[in-house]
């Protein structure tokens, strides 16, 4: 599954979801992702509660979870001097 919004897109390869934990969806704050256990995998459920905050791609130990296009917290830090502020 892949979708994008704005200039961020997040791919989710379900052939790549194996590791049976549930991390990502245990990461997830928003509700986008839920654990099925009945197939032993993540699913995505809810699109647009996605707020890209990466918590998913990072905790995922199979490397299925791919968010390009997000900003991270050191981007949004380095970003102090472009508005006149300070870094």
């Amino acid at each position: 599954m892949k979708w994008t919004a704005n200039k961020i897109t997040y791919e989710f390869d379900e052939s790549a979801c194996s590791c049976g934990l549930g991390l990502c969806a245990e990461a997830c704050g928003q509700g986008v992702l839920e654990f099925n256990e009945e197939r032993n995998v993540m699913e995505v459920v809810n699109t647009v509660q996605c707020i890209f905050c990466l918590q998913c791609e990072e905790v995922c130990p199979e490397f299925a979870i791919s968010i390009d296009g997000a900003l991270t917290l050191n981007d949004v830090i380095g970003l102090g001097d472009v508005a006149g502020q300070p870094k």
